[in-house]
């Protein structure tokens, strides 16, 4: 797929041009896009996006946010299955980032690194 590149929740324009983003880059894209969406957020697709009830709190579940996050990630129907999914909590600053690993349709392996969770 191509869709137009987005950063920090802006399209890239270069010299006056769209950038798109295409192959990896547009999955990466993709995945990041439907976990920093809240459920129900996105009023022309209520299903899209990750459920964040189990996400934030003292007592936030790791094997139910994992479940969520797969549950998120079965809304690409490119990705197979999730792989690994491993957390960083910075308890400072209440920030919680994900490494994972997905197994593509084609059955490639895609990692993605420090993927935050925060809602945009």
């Amino acid at each position: 797929m191509i869709s137009p590149k987005i950063i920090d929740g802006d399209l890239v324009f270069e010299n006056g041009d769209w950038i798109f983003a295409e192959g990896n880059e547009e999955l990466v894209q993709s995945v990041e896009a439907i976990l920093q969406t809240s459920k129900g957020e996105f009023f022309l697709e209520e299903e899209h996006g990750l459920s964040h009830s189990n996400l934030v709190g003292k007592e936030a579940n790791q094997e139910e946010v994992r479940d969520d996050i797969i549950e998120a990630l079965s809304q690409e129907e490119r990705i197979a299955s999730v792989r690994d999914i491993t957390f960083f909590d910075n308890k400072k600053i209440r920030h919680r980032t994900v490494n994972i690993t997905l197994e593509k349709g084609d059955g490639s392996q895609l990692t993605l690194e420090e993927v935050s969770l925060d809602a945009g």
